[in-house]
């Protein structure tokens, strides 16, 4: 495989490093994350899938596995831990997600697909066609997402996309009708327009109907303000009860132009607002403006690890880097995306395929071959070199 100064080739001897028996490890140093993630090996796999090696393929193959194997129901544990082969559900929400979707990709289950989706039917907790969740169950498992995550319904997209691949019209169509459904919902609630207008955003906490300023009972609404990104576009990051997330929450803004949730405007206004904060320095910070102490969704833990540019607040992700350049592409950003690949290479060289880097320094802050820091980079290669997605064409083009 083809790549800026051999980073390629390094990405593929960094995943050898994470390969065992059971699966793909997220880390493969004597530091780090030794469990079986979901979502790191599913986002790995991405990449990895593209090399041509036993080993990695098997482990790729045998992630899937193990997760199956250890699922609740139709819960998709968020890791297993190898030694005592023991499953952990804390942070639940996206793992079965992303276990979809590196399924279809590698191994078709469609009869594990449709349990998984089952149990994310469950998630609809108020029937609005978005999944809910509990504080810090996705991948920013140590911040305070909560409620509609953007990332997650987002992700859900994609995952009723690719399901609906491996099943009959009736059924295929269905799932179709559930990710046009999600989407609608996203665009409707999270999308916000620039204009303070925060009461969209909160609509569907209401439990009884009214005018748009009162309720059936003619009490006025309370309405949070908004107080950071007044005058930017941009989907927010979640929706909890009558409150808001008002960072700009990358992963999330990425996958909603990757899903196909963004339409070619809003794609624009998003990879505008990520240069304009120069969130793309290395790339990609996760988030912008970060949390800061006396901050609504500050919490007293993030003194240990989620300071300011540090970790989830603001800190650099290569992995992001990897569906930032993903994102270019699809966008038609030919140019932009080569440029994002050559930065990306340049962090993962330094870094060696850390697993996250400081927000303003950029120095490696995590540990060293991190799986999806080096799967990532050899997706976002493939997409350069094929000049699109580099996915089925249930990602939409």
């Amino acid at each position: 495989m083809d790549c800026i100064d051999g980073v390629c080739a390094a990405a593929v001897e960094s995943l050898k490093r994470c390969c065992s028996q059971w699966g793909l490890k997220a880390s493969g140093g004597q530091f780090g994350h030794h469990q079986i993630w979901a979502r790191d090996s599913m986002i790995a796999s991405l990449g990895a899938r593209f090399v041509p090696d036993d080993r990695i393929q098997n482990a790729l193959r045998a992630s899937l596995a193990l997760l199956k194997d250890h699922r609740a129901g139709g819960a998709i544990p968020n890791n297993v831990e190898c030694a005592a082969l023991r499953p952990n559900f804390r942070a639940y929400a996206d793992g079965g997600l992303w276990w979809i979707i590196g399924s279809t990709l590698l191994a078709p289950d469609p009869v594990v697909v449709r349990e998984v989706l089952r149990w994310y039917e469950h998630q609809d907790v108020d029937q609005s066609g978005l999944l809910s969740m509990q504080e810090s169950s996705d991948w920013q498992d140590l911040f305070c997402t909560r409620g509609k995550g953007l990332y997650l319904n987002c992700l859900y997209v994609l995952a009723l996309r690719c399901a609906a691949e491996l099943f009959g019209r009736e059924e295929g169509d269905e799932f179709r009708r559930r990710a046009a459904l999600v989407a609608d919902r996203v665009n409707a609630y999270f999308w916000y327009a620039g204009d303070r207008n925060m009461l969209r955003h909160i609509s569907h906490t209401f439990s009884t109907d009214g005018l748009p300023q009162q309720d059936s009972l003619g009490r006025p609404r309370w309405v949070p303000e908004k107080r950071y990104l007044i005058n930017e576009r941009y989907y927010l990051p979640y929706l909890g009860f009558r409150s808001v997330g008002e960072w700009f929450d990358s992963f999330g803004n990425l996958l909603a132009i990757l899903s196909g949730v963004a339409d070619k405007q809003r794609t624009a206004i998003i990879l505008d607002f990520i240069s304009s904060h120069s969130l793309d320095i290395w790339p990609l910070r996760s988030l912008t403006p970060v949390v800061l102490p006396g901050d609504p969704d500050w919490r007293d833990y993030y003194n240990t690890l989620n300071s300011p540019y540090h970790y989830h607040n603001g800190g650099v992700w290569p992995f992001l880097g990897g569906f930032y350049v993903a994102a270019l592409v699809k966008a038609g950003q030919s140019v932009a995306a080569t440029i994002a690949l050559r930065t990306l290479a340049q962090l993962n060289r330094h870094g060696q395929f850390n697993e996250w880097h400081h927000g303003e320094t950029g120095q490696p802050m995590g540990v060293q071959n991190q799986a999806w820091s080096a799967g990532m980079h050899l997706f976002a290669s493939e997409c350069v070199k094929l000049g699109r997605v580099a996915l089925p064409q249930t990602w939409p083009d």
